[in-house]
């Protein structure tokens, strides 16, 4: 058995040799060739001759004689070279409207509270943040206002808002008695009479005057803490004497 295996062995040892022989015999040829293909010098390159210039032709034809040509196209108005360029109006600028008479500005420690007339012969009470027309009351101190109007804050002096003396009612001047030629004008006048309030008043508020606050009615009589019409009244002694009014109710 051993003597097979020998033989065997023998056999692929010997194709071993064969092989690697075989192949040591490629890689030298193969390297003689390169060094062959190296070896070869290269060919020089020769001038060839330059080639004749070709002979200059004039243009009967300029580019510029086609740009009436493309000026007259009818298929593409954008080829007209006239631009019209429209111009679009600006919208004309907002006019600020006249600011309404104030008559004066009332602070009694609960903020300050603006005297504006809404109408005519008519006052109303308001405080800073609220609107009146086109106008916002920011600020309000004895001085000057500070209205918003269009995003912008106008500082006025309450010198400057004050009403007009042609605005003014003409009832004082209407009403003023004609003068009697007979009476002594050296007389006094006589006094005026006497207003005496009126009985039995039911208790409610009175007139607004500003931030959700109510006047008292002259006559009422009715006592601090009083609930009528969803308004609680408030009567408080103050420096000029009692201060009364009306708040909403909570």
């Amino acid at each position: 058995m051993k003597r097979p295996i020998l033989l065997l062995n023998l056999l692929l040892l010997a194709a071993l040799a064969a092989g690697s022989w075989e192949l040591r015999r490629r890689w030298l040829e193969a390297r003689a060739r390169e060094v062959s293909l190296l070896a070869v010098k290269p060919i020089p390159p020769v001038n060839a001759p330059a080639p004749p210039a070709l002979p200059v032709q004039e243009q009967k034809i300029q580019p510029v004689q086609y740009f009436e040509v493309a000026q007259r196209f009818l298929f593409a108005r954008d080829r007209n070279p006239n631009v019209i360029v429209e111009v679009v109006p600006l919208p004309p600028p907002k006019i600020m409207p006249d600011f309404p008479p104030v008559h004066g500005v009332m602070d009694i420690g609960m903020g300050p509270t603006i005297f504006i007339s809404v109408q005519k012969n008519e006052q109303k009470g308001f405080r800073p943040g609220d609107k009146l027309g086109e106008f916002k009351i920011l600020a309000a101190t004895q001085k000057d206002l500070t209205f918003e109007w269009d995003g912008k804050k106008i500082t006025k002096s309450l010198e400057e808002l004050r009403p007009r003396k042609e605005d003014l009612p003409k009832q004082a001047s209407q009403a003023a008695p004609r003068p009697n030629n007979n009476i002594n004008n050296n007389a006094p006048p006589p006094p005026p009479p006497v207003q005496k309030p009126p009985e039995n008043v039911r208790p409610a508020p009175g007139p607004e005057i500003g931030g959700g606050r109510r006047d008292c009615v002259m006559g009422d009589t009715s006592p601090s803490g009083t609930v009528a019409d969803g308004y609680r009244k408030v009567s408080k002694p103050w420096a000029f004497g009692t201060m009364c009014y009306w708040e909403p109710a909570r």
